[in-house]
């Protein structure tokens, strides 16, 4: 019974895990820092700078 429980446990952590550091290699090394999830959905991020407000008219 428990082999039940800790074999499929087991499977999915290696699994994700090797996911995990693949896609962490994958945004350090290439250049435009896209990982699995960004290839798959053909998706990218877009840098901007940040918009300055002034405290004032936040309330």
């Amino acid at each position: 019974m428990v082999l039940h429980v800790f074999i499929p446990c087991l499977m999915y952590g290696l699994t994700r895990g090797i996911v995990a550091i693949i896609s962490f290699f994958m945004v350090v090394f290439r250049q435009d820092k896209r990982s699995l999830h960004d290839l798959m959905a053909a998706t990218y991020m877009k840098r901007v700078e940040p918009i300055k407000v002034e405290s004032s008219k936040l309330i």
